[in-house]
């Protein structure tokens, strides 16, 4: 199969930051952070070659990534918005925060965290 030119491109820049580190299993949070802030998630074609370059299989580093809620798989918005729907927040009146948000900006939340993205 042909390779995209958006995925040969993240593979490299990919490889680029693995340049900065050994290749230690021990590292994979930190490389994972890298390769987020650089692309504002973590792709598929990033995953496989850090798979490759720390010999980990992907399903570990897509536990890693799933596990922490600071590693996302997809891009996010521009902006995100949280509104807490636990209990305590409920009680204290999240439920009316949360309709007004919704009727002012005019979407609905993503996924049941409540979670808005914004795109431009």
């Amino acid at each position: 199969m042909e390779e995209k030119c958006v995925d040969k491109r993240v593979k490299e820049e990919t490889e680029a930051i693995l340049a900065n580190y050994r290749q230690e299993k021990d590292l994979l949070i930190t490389i994972l952070n890298d390769v987020q802030e650089k692309f504002g998630y973590i792709p598929k074609p990033a995953q496989m070659v850090i798979s490759e370059y720390l010999s980990i299989p992907m399903a570990e580093i897509y536990g890693v990534i799933t596990f922490y809620s600071r590693f996302t798989l997809a891009p996010k918005g521009k902006y995100n918005i949280s509104i807490c729907l636990g209990t305590a927040c409920y009680v204290k009146g999240s439920q009316k925060l949360l309709d007004r948000a919704k009727e002012r900006l005019k979407i609905e939340p993503r996924s049941s965290y409540t979670r808005w993205q914004i795109f431009d």
